[in-house]
């Protein structure tokens, strides 16, 4: 039985080879081949290329120094030294603990694909929250040593609404329903990247707000949500200096981030109005705080006029 089954097997292969003279002739199997070739190689310099890239980059960042941190983040900006309030939530911490940093803005996204992200020691570490975790524990940071227990409640309340709430009003208003227009005069991109901004980021925050469910708001139920953020800010400061009391703690790092956003990047709107006209007090907060941490503003912004 076997050998009439060889035989009937190689017809089958005769055949289906006979087919396929016809269908695809021998030039045509040799383009096919050298463009498979081809795109192998490509796909294979590609890897060996961001390889390359990932152990020159990685070999970058280590060289910064022992316990020395190196926030990626984005360019800095016209007005405020960063678009994203968590980077600037990063920045006022590492500086109001004096922990020794240098910034990185060619890799501004880090492992969870998030901005910022540091590198401290040979270790990555990605989300804002945690990054300051991750430097109170190893500094042994003591910025809220002076709360009082349901003060340091109120506080931490205070920084979930800044980071998780205002946050969303912000970016509703910035990518999706002013379209970009107004957050792009305060950076300084070049028109390629306007372009991309206002056509992707725009379709981009519509989806993920929807799907958080801000996004499902009116643009006037969104604005008095963002108002209303702002009237408890306003009224957890009160006649305080910052929201630590005379001091700064932790939670100043993340309003300070939200509210500058506000401050700095929404020029001319009624979005800056809430901070520097409705709750006045948010204004004099934000800039004692510019005043304090960040005594080089000035040099840190680019490209204004």
């Amino acid at each position: 039985m076997d050998g009439p089954q060889n035989i009937e097997v190689m017809d089958i292969k005769f055949s289906m080879q006979a087919v396929a003279e016809v269908l695809w002739p021998e030039t045509w199997q040799g383009r096919a081949c050298t463009l498979a070739a081809g795109v192998f190689a490509l796909i294979v310099t590609k890897k060996v290329l961001k390889g390359a890239k990932a152990r020159r980059l990685r070999k970058e960042w280590d060289s910064v120094g022992q316990d020395v941190v190196l926030l990626h983040q984005f360019q800095r900006g016209k007005f405020c030294p960063n678009l994203s309030p968590f980077a600037l939530k990063v920045e006022v911490f590492l500086r109001l603990a004096n922990i020794q940093y240098k910034v990185d803005e060619k890799s501004p996204f880090g492992p969870k694909r998030k901005c910022p992200w540091i590198t401290i020691n040979g270790e990555d570490i990605a989300d804002s929250e945690f990054i300051l975790e991750d430097l109170t524990q190893r500094f042994n940071v003591q910025m809220d040593s002076q709360l009082e227990d349901r003060e340091a409640a109120v506080l931490e309340a205070a920084r979930v609404l800044a980071d998780e709430h205002l946050f969303w009003c912000v970016i509703i208003w910035r990518y999706w329903l002013d379209g970009c227009i107004t957050f792009l005069k305060t950076q300084t991109y070049s028109k390629v990247m306007n372009w991309i901004f206002t056509l992707f980021m725009k379709n981009g925050i519509r989806k993920r707000a929807k799907e958080q469910g801000m996004g499902r708001h009116s643009p006037e139920d969104i604005y008095q949500i963002c108002k209303k953020d702002c009237a408890t800010l306003a009224g957890i400061l009160g006649n305080k200096l910052f929201f630590g009391g005379e001091e700064p703690c932790r939670a100043d790092c993340a309003v300070f981030g939200q509210l500058s956003q506000l401050m700095w990047n929404a020029p001319n709107t009624r979005y800056e109005a809430l901070v520097t006209e409705v709750y006045p007090n948010l204004s004099s907060y934000c800039l004692r705080m510019k005043e304090k941490v960040f005594p080089d503003w000035n040099d840190l912004l680019v490209g204004s006029e």
